[in-house]
């Protein structure tokens, strides 16, 4: 595995919002009405009932929870997704399987390249990102990922896409989940307009 790059469950440090999480933490974003602090309170009264232990930090980004866990992050977002929350106080939930330091092309390509390769062969992706306090719109920094995937001769496009390649970043880093638009639908909520 490259070294810019650490699966979450290998990561041993890691600073969000001034707090330093230990090793085997994964991380699940959720996008809740912003300045709505009891959602947060409420998200991880549930979650600790749930799954025993997590805890829900608030990111500087309004709307923003990051939920921090020792379990799977595809668990937690089940968790969330039959929660009565769902709908109501959070409107996305992405668990972030792949996590990059920084909003870096040329990493997040050698990461999801090779998954692209192997889940997608042959089908259209869809290229979504939140590039949060990266100095680039998001409009910007997916057109930059698709072009790139072109020139890698994926096929990339918006009209009936098989595929998704979301990055999602925040004060914490830049997460990363691909997969096939089926297989997504089971584990995380995302509205892909």
């Amino acid at each position: 595995m490259p070294a810019f790059t650490l699966k979450l469950r290998q990561f041993y440090l890691i600073t969000l919002t001034g707090l330093t999480l230990g090793c085997m933490v994964n991380v699940v974003l959720v996008t809740t009405r912003p300045r709505n602090g009891r959602v947060a309170r409420d998200l991880e009264d549930y979650l600790l009932v749930k799954l025993g232990k997590a805890r829900v930090v608030k990111s500087r980004f309004s709307g923003l929870l990051i939920i921090e866990a020792e379990v799977d992050p595809r668990v937690v977002s089940r968790v969330i997704l039959n929660s009565p929350f769902i709908g109501t106080a959070v409107f996305r939930v992405v668990p972030v399987i792949e996590y990059v330091n920084e909003l870096n092309f040329t990493n997040i390509l050698s990461i999801t390249l090779p998954k692209i390769r192997e889940r997608c062969s042959g089908l259209k992706v869809l290229v979504r990102c939140r590039a949060r306090g990266r100095g680039i719109g998001d409009s910007q920094c997916e057109l930059e990922l698709a072009r790139r995937l072109k020139e890698q001769g994926v096929n990339v496009g918006v009209n009936s896409p098989n595929c998704l390649l979301l990055v999602e970043c925040w004060e914490g880093g830049c997460g990363i989940l691909m997969d096939r638009l089926d297989l997504i639908s089971g584990y995380a909520f995302i509205n892909i307009k």
